[in-house]
């Protein structure tokens, strides 16, 4: 009966860490129907269409394939199939539009789509369950999905046919086994090493960033921890880096197989000129002919690969309207990651890493033996470093693979609290309170996790953070639900978004213009409301300032009523109980 017993309390930390993961499943689910498409679902359906109907890989090669694969499974296997003029590049948006519309089951064939990002989910959770019980017990790995599955900036994310969340559950699983490769360097372990590090590329290009990173981070906790000389360490390289060459491998061969054994020229005729060769070779003369017809005739391996790559890498570089603290750049600012951060995690999430930190460095330094311990730690701060110089600041779901390791430091953070001596129920009543904080936050984000923000940020983190971390367009179902409630008959829209409005069940509507003013009933997204104030020479949008929102849909689209009254004008619009006083429809003209 004892061992009957024991059994039983064995596995209730695998129950418990069960029950997270069905929780977040269900969260995450539950999210589909809500929320309209996000500014980049309808291009990452749409590329993974054409490379599951046509076999090619061109639509956008900005990102590579394999999570955009995923996403279009669902729809595809319903029989939704593109055009060819929806597969032109010139038409981004509109081929995964067509995708959604299909049949006109928006909804379901957005879902199909989400649907498959959760198996990137469940790899997550159990890529973290397995990382963080090898490292300690496995009531730390309970705690550790616990808080993962808990996080709204995980569930929002994961809730999306993107390719954000999917990178976090590959880098995961590529961390993960680096570390296991560095222990031992076995040809089972140099196999797993390829496959998930070509899986994290495959799935988007700044892995080859956080990869570089976490692989730094891993060598300095194996050189410089555990109990071990550098000069020993140095000496067990060799074995390392004959495998390696294993690794390498099976890592460009599954590249190679998800971009079809692509062999297609460098550069096509069409593209002329080429500006890099005119570079090196001149504009005229027997070594630019020579060059041209070399780049353009020899067959390379993968080209949509290495020019998704020079995408990405310009991307970084090129000019693009940012946001954070109320200021608009086209180059970002190196602290944006981590006010980001600050402000998106739940602060009790926020202390245990800070608790969980401290315990993990003075473990290392105490115990000596086990330098594992030290790598989620030491990624997260390289994945945070890297991040500092970048200038692409468009939202924290750029870092978002920093969350798995950070859930381990916290998780020991956690238990550590329970388990030190001294002041025991002072402990416990700490952990506790941590712990029902956290859950009580991310119960009352739900179902925007996605806009989810800490108490830090106030009433007002429109004023902190727009773009993905607050309006990516998501809300548009919401607000068609609205304006059907208020029977509105016409609508004046500034929307952040890349959906189709005339296909969304909006009545007659206008695009209003920044600079325009209007009256009756207005609609705008809060994004296009804060760029536009100093990035507009005639201040956008802020001239609805004066005004007071009748609602706020969602997180993001803000719901004004404009008097039409010369008398009015000045005045604010009362609030949400004498807000029935006004008409439901408008005297506008209808839109074009």
């Amino acid at each position: 009966m004892r061992v009957t017993t024991r059994s039983k309390h064995a596995r209730l930390p695998e129950i418990l860490a069960a029950v997270f993961l069905f929780v977040g499943i269900v969260r995450i689910a539950s999210t589909y129907t809500v929320f309209s498409q996000t500014w980049d679902e309808p291009v990452h359906v749409a590329s993974g269409m054409e490379w599951l109907q046509n076999g090619t890989y061109t639509y956008e090669v900005l990102h590579p394939p394999l999570a955009r694969i995923a996403v279009a499974v669902g729809p595809y296997l319903r029989g939704i199939r593109m055009d060819s003029d929806a597969l032109h590049p010139k038409v981004l948006v509109a081929g995964g539009n067509a995708v959604f519309a299909h049949g006109g089951d928006y909804i379901h064939n957005l879902t199909l789509a989400r649907i498959g990002v959760l198996p990137f989910f469940v790899i997550c959770v159990a890529t973290l369950w397995h990382w963080t019980r090898q490292l300690y017990d496995p009531w730390i790995a309970a705690v550790a999905v616990g808080l993962f599955t808990a996080l709204p900036p995980i569930l929002g994310h994961a809730g999306l046919a993107t390719t954000d969340f999917p990178l976090t559950a590959t880098f995961t699983l590529a961390l993960f086994a680096l570390t296991k490769w560095f222990e031992r360097p076995a040809p089972i372990r140099s196999v797993a090493l390829g496959v998930t590090a070509g899986a994290a590329i495959l799935t988007k290009f700044t892995a080859l960033l956080f990869l570089t990173a976490g692989a730094v981070a891993v060598l300095l906790c194996w050189l410089f921890a555990g109990g071990v000389t550098v000069h020993a360490r140095c000496k067990g390289l060799k074995p390392h880096l004959k495998s390696l060459c294993l690794a390498f491998s099976i890592c460009s061969l599954l590249i190679l197989a998800c971009y079809r054994f692509s062999f297609q020229p460098a550069l096509a005729v069409g593209a002329r000129p080429h500006l890099f060769l005119d570079h090196l070779f001149g504009a005229t003369g027997k070594w630019h002919d020579l060059a041209y017809h070399v780049a353009e005739t020899t067959p390379v391996p993968m080209p949509e690969f290495f020019e998704g790559v020079e995408q990405a890498r310009g991307r970084g570089t090129s000019p693009t309207p940012m946001y954070l603290l109320g200021q608009v750049r086209n180059r970002g600012w190196w602290y944006f990651f981590p006010i980001a951060i600050m402000v998106k995690t739940p602060i009790p999430f926020l202390l245990l890493i800070a608790i969980g930190s401290a315990g993990i460095i003075a473990e290392n330094g105490a115990r000596k033996g086990k330098w594992q311990s030290l790598v989620p730690f030491v990624s997260a701060l390289a994945l945070l470093a890297v991040c500092l110089p970048t200038k692409f600041n468009i939202g924290l779901r750029h870092i978002l693979p920093i969350y798995p390791p950070l859930s381990i430091v916290g998780a020991f953070g956690m238990v550590a609290m329970c388990r030190g001596s001294g002041f025991l129920v002072l402990r416990h009543i700490a952990a506790g309170t941590l712990g029902m904080w956290m859950l009580v936050s991310s119960a009352m984000a739900q179902p925007d996790n996605l806009a989810y923000f800490n108490e830090l940020a106030g009433n007002h983190p429109e004023r902190i953070l727009v773009d993905s971390d607050l309006d990516w367009g998501q809300d548009l179902l919401r607000l068609s639900k609205a304006l059907q409630t208020r029977r509105v008959g016409h609508i004046s829209i500034a929307y952040n978004g890349s959906a189709d409005l005339s296909k969304m069940n909006l009545p007659p509507y206008q695009i209003l213009d920044p600079c325009g003013r209007t009256t009756g009933w207005v609609a705008v997204s809060v994004l296009k409301l804060e760029m536009s104030k100093s990035s507009v020479d005639c201040g956008g949008y802020s001239w609805l300032q004066k005004y007071s929102p009748i609602a706020i849909i969602g997180k993001s689209i803000w719901l004004y009523w404009i008097p039409d009254n010369k008398d009015a004008g000045d005045s604010t619009i009362p609030n949400k109980r004498e807000s029935r006083k006004f008409p439901a429809t408008t005297t506008a003209q209808a839109a074009d």
